[in-house]
């Protein structure tokens, strides 16, 4: 059986209360009663004021204070107090604190009251009707005058939806001013294992004047406009203590049914006397519920008192590809405040639909764990959406990660330790993660082709990246060289670039893996391989070569040098990769000189010839080459530094010998006059049309990656 809370009467109270002594008696002073201004008289030096209103949709809390001008003790039994509304209407007015009721001359004395009102009520309708108490009379009051609440109400009380629950009604344990003043925050509609929650958030204040937790009997649910009940359960917040004029917040989480409608759903606040419930109050959810457009800043409600942490997810691209539709959304957290605070741990899931698909998306990026004041930092969120859906209609759910505190209760964290619950019901009580934002991706845009935005550039400049971990800031990086190599055996081209690394900080750092991709016109992506061997570290104030192959078609067409060179970090993202700058460059052209490029060395030509030899049976090729090679850049060169080639073929296309040769370390080519031998050759492979090709070669995972450079007749 379901019953609302009753209240006895305020006559009955305060006689009660000074039966049992909780307010003492004194002699009533004389003198005539009136009212003024904002005060009630009761002589020309003693009257009541009004202050500390707080109102709620189906409360009121307030203090009345006696102000003794008089010579005598006032005593506060001989007078009451009840709430009454324009239209005639009034309600009981209970005190909820104990303390003397005797007002010593000259001296001031606050009393607290709480009252249940009738829906609908507003704080312009309301009045405090002063009285004292008077046998002669029909009602036994002698009505001294008014105070208006809404002159007496705190900041920010109009238009807010609050509830102020008194404690003591739960726990008779618990002081009489025990009393928390609830107000919503947001509520958010979000998909967890498959199925539908809502998370409330709600702010409470503590309206007593001792620290207070939320007793074990006060509970909630949401019931919707068809009288339909939800238990809801604390997910964060429950083991929270509440000092004395402080707020803290509490988070409720509610299993729903995917059908429930979101409109005329209330919150309700009730505890359980014996085999009744007893309603404490309720609030509409109305203005709670929320969703946020895109490139829309959002209060981050897990910060801290006097923090002000802003979200926004500033835009949501897709691309539609064969397994899905590849979504990435970018998301924003800024310190608009004057001090640094905390930067939370934060994940994503995208809702696709009704059905309660939700598909995680995290970024791991290491970050500091502080954001100093008008400090932004972003998070990209990556996943593949099922083939056909819209992203348009999708919703990105913004998470925290939280950990397990005492009491049973959560609070946030950078940590991703899985936290537990005080509830019976572990499946609707802490989780460990609470939901941030829920973002409405309304005005996502298909991505453009990455070859038709990418920014000009000049090969050899510094490449400039977008904020991002990949790179260390000290660290410059540029694009030195990019050649090819056809190679019709194959069916494909290697095409080999050389990146120059830079460390400009004051501290050796590790070499940076940058991860990146060839882009054509048509939006084929050909990735980059790195060099099977590279320095593990970068000195300070060193620079570092680093080769990477790519496996190209062998395509004709007038544009088939021209790429755009993506540099990507798909290690931060559970999914996709995030670009940090995309740049538009050009396969270089190989021309027949007597000069070859191989950054950083440069090599002159001065003179070349081929012959043969024979020695007691086993014939030998040579080349014989006068060099000039120069070290045009001071760069670290190692041994793993990409190596020169020569193989030896004859007029029918075939590889007759090889020999290897170096720039750096023993055996390298120097300047000056070299012989390149290839010997055990057999009778049928003489051949007075031979030629020599010169190669660069690097060692990639993915094989040994070749580039012709000259051709030796």
């Amino acid at each position: 059986m379901i019953r609302k809370l009753t209240s006895i009467s305020l006559k009955h109270t305060t006689l009660a209360l000074f039966l049992t002594g909780s307010i003492a008696a004194a002699s009533l002073p004389t003198g005539a009663a009136h009212a003024a201004g904002e005060a009630v008289y009761i002589s020309s030096s003693s009257y009541f004021t009004l202050s500390q209103a707080a109102l709620s949709s189906s409360s009121l809390q307030f203090a009345v204070s006696l102000h003794n001008g008089d010579a005598k003790a006032i005593d506060f039994n001989q007078y009451g107090v009840r709430v009454t509304d324009t239209s005639g209407h009034s309600y009981t007015a209970k005190m909820s604190e104990k303390k003397s009721a005797s007002v010593l001359p000259g001296q001031d004395a606050s009393f607290r009251f709480y009252a249940n009102l009738g829906e609908g009520e507003s704080a312009d309708q309301l009045k405090i009707d002063v009285f004292r108490w008077d046998a002669g009379q029909a009602d036994f009051m002698n009505h001294l005058g008014q105070l208006p609440v809404s002159s007496a109400l705190g900041d920010g009380q109009v238009g807010v939806p609050e509830e102020i629950i008194n404690l003591r009604t739960i726990d008779t344990t618990l002081a009489n001013d025990s009393s928390l003043a609830f107000q919503l925050g947001q509520s958010v509609r979000v998909s967890e294992n498959g199925k539908w929650y809502l998370y409330t958030q709600l702010s409470a204040k503590n309206l007593g004047s001792s620290s207070v937790k939320l007793p074990a009997g006060l509970q909630f649910r949401l019931v919707d406009a068809s009288g339909l009940k939800y238990t809801s359960a604390i997910a964060n917040g429950s083991g929270t203590t509440f000092l004395p004029n402080e707020s803290d917040t509490l988070t409720l989480k509610t299993p729903i049914s995917k059908q429930m409608a979101m409109s005329g759903v209330s919150l309700e606040f009730y505890y359980v006397n014996q085999s009744e419930d007893v309603t404490l109050g309720n609030m509409s959810l109305g203005t709670s519920l929320q969703t946020t457009a895109l490139d829309t800043k959002q209060v981050y409600g897990g910060q801290q008192s006097g923090e002000q942490m802003t979200v926004k997810a500033n835009s949501t691209k897709y691309t539609k590809q064969a397994d899905g539709v590849h979504v990435q959304t970018i998301v924003t957290l800024s310190n608009d405040g004057k001090e640094a605070a905390a930067v939370p741990s934060f994940f994503a899931a995208y809702q696709v639909g009704d059905s309660g698909t939700a598909l995680t998306a995290a970024d791991n990026t290491a970050r500091n764990a502080y954001l100093a004041p008008n400090e932004t930092t972003t998070y990209y969120f990556n996943a593949v959406l099922p083939a056909g859906s819209d992203p348009n209609t999708a919703q990105l759910v913004l998470w925290e990660k939280t950990s397990a505190s005492s009491g049973g209760s959560t609070t946030s964290s950078g940590s991703t330790g899985t936290s537990t619950s005080t509830n019976a019901d572990t499946s609707t009580g802490t989780t460990g993660q609470m939901p941030v934002a829920v973002f409405l991706l309304k005005g996502a845009v298909e991505a453009q082709n990455g070859f038709t935005t990418a920014a000009n550039y000049t090969l050899g400049s510094k490449l400039n990246f977008s904020d991002n971990a990949a790179v260390n800031k000290n660290v410059d990086v540029s694009l030195v060289e990019l050649h090819a190599h056809e190679n019709d055996d194959l069916g494909y081209k290697t095409a080999i670039a050389k990146y120059k690394i830079t460390n400009n900080g004051t501290s050796t750092i590790a070499l940076p893996e940058l991860q990146n991709e060839l882009l054509d016109s048509s939006g084929n992506s050909y990735t980059g391989t790195r060099q099977s061997s590279v320095a593990a570290q970068l000195t300070p104030g060193s620079s570092y070569v680093v080769s990477y192959s790519y496996l190209l078609p062998n395509s004709k067409t007038e544009d088939d040098g021209a790429f755009a060179l993506n540099i990507y970090d798909d290690k931060s993202v559970s999914e996709g990769k995030v670009s940090i700058g995309t740049y538009q460059v050009a396969l270089q052209k190989d021309e027949d000189s007597d000069k070859l490029d191989l950054y950083p060395f440069s090599l002159k030509v001065n003179s070349d010839s081929i012959s043969w030899l024979y020695n007691n049976g086993t014939y030998s090729y040579q080349l014989n080459l006068d060099l000039d090679i120069t070290h045009e850049d001071q760069v670290i060169i190692d041994s793993n530094f990409s190596k020169i080639e020569f193989d030896m073929i004859d007029s029918l296309g075939r590889i007759v010998g090889t020999q290897t040769s170096t720039l750096v370390g023993t055996g390298k080519l120097t300047s000056g006059k070299q012989k390149v031998v290839v010997s055990g050759l057999k009778d049928e492979q003489i051949d007075s049309g031979v030629v020599v090709n010169m190669y660069e070669v690097i060692e990639t995972p993915n094989g040994t990656a070749k580039r012709l450079i000259k051709q030796f007749h």
